[in-house]
């Protein structure tokens, strides 16, 4: 008992002693969407469902301090929807931050193919068109550890996760199943303004439960003047099973004024063994009020789940508050 109550009085003085020179900040966003979905096959001309709507919630926690030796300690806990879904520990010098968490960065999810084709409302995977369209596979979401190089330039992004399936919010366990996984990912303007270029990896080691690695690759471009935004991305998905799927997407946008952006995107996935690409397409509205912002897109995919004439329909409005 003396020794926990030691204890407890010895992190009650850390906590004490570092809240003179630490600052906390609290941040979050409120986004509601309503979305309607409808489905027509070659037997059915049309299938409307039911008109949703559904709310997604954030509540971050951050925390920065500067340590005696000249190095930055951000922590930040991040809560979606009422779960935990994000834990980081980030030590910065200058332009190098070493981190320890889930989500730290993107890594190669920071150059997938929805980061390169502009939208003014939510990219194809976001919005329930149905569909394989997704981003990279990637291991950023699983508990591990970060690297961070940023120059001029470009960016450096690689994590390594040691339990790749392993994001478990309690105390480290030792009794994951899955094997090792590691992304890596480089991102820049290459000096050029209103450029962005980017490649990325990813790969999922197998073990002895499961049947093979899981590997992802990414890259595109995007370069935006006068109020246009032009993009291309690309994405290869390899399963464990040694299916791949290759999807790209391209658009452009335009920033009418401070307030309202028009977009109009594309894309394909293309799937091994599948006869037909399912085909995707966009048109978008979003305006900013300042404060809140609202958007409008209509989306359509052909050949879902590669059955040439079954095809989907999508209308959505969403807003979004930040504080």
């Amino acid at each position: 008992m003396k020794k926990l109550l030691l204890g407890s009085a010895l992190a009650a003085s850390v906590l004490l002693a570092g809240s003179s020179f630490a600052e906390t900040k609290v941040n979050g966003y409120l986004e509601t969407t309503l979305n309607t979905k409808s489905t027509s096959t070659t037997s059915t001309e049309d299938n409307s469902g039911a008109s949703t709507i559904g709310h997604e919630t954030s509540i971050g926690l951050t925390n920065t301090k500067e340590l005696d030796n000249g190095i930055s300690v951000k922590a930040n806990i991040r809560f979606q929807d009422g779960v935990t879904e994000d834990q980081k520990l980030m030590f910065s010098m200058g332009n190098t931050t070493l981190a320890i968490g889930n989500d730290v960065t993107g890594v190669a999810d920071n150059v997938s193919q929805e980061d390169f084709t502009p939208h003014a409302s939510q990219d194809f995977h976001s919005v329930n068109t149905g569909g394989d369209i997704t981003g990279v596979k990637t291991t950023h979401g699983d508990n591990g550890i970060y690297l961070i190089q940023k120059s001029d330039l470009l960016t450096l992004e690689a994590n390594y996760s040691p339990s790749a399936a392993s994001s478990s919010t309690g105390a480290s366990k030792n009794n994951a199943a899955s094997g090792s996984g590691s992304d890596i990912a480089v991102h820049g303007s290459l000096g050029v303004e209103g450029l962005k270029v980017g490649y990325g990896t990813s790969k999922r080691e197998s073990d002895s439960t499961s049947a093979g690695e899981v590997k992802g690759t990414a890259y595109g471009i995007k370069y935006a003047m006068a109020g246009f935004t032009v993009g291309y991305g690309a994405v290869e998905n390899e399963t464990a099973a040694k299916v791949v799927s290759d999807i790209t997407t391209y658009g452009i946008s335009y920033q009418v004024n401070d307030q309202i952006t028009l977009s109009i995107a594309e894309g394909t996935v293309d799937k091994s063994g599948e006869a037909v690409d399912e085909e995707y397409q966009t048109i978008q509205v979003g305006y900013d009020f300042g404060g809140l912002g609202v958007t409008a897109g209509y989306y359509t995919i052909a050949n879902d789940g590669y059955t040439n004439g079954t095809d989907n329909s999508v209308f959505e409005v969403r807003t979004v508050t930040k504080f």
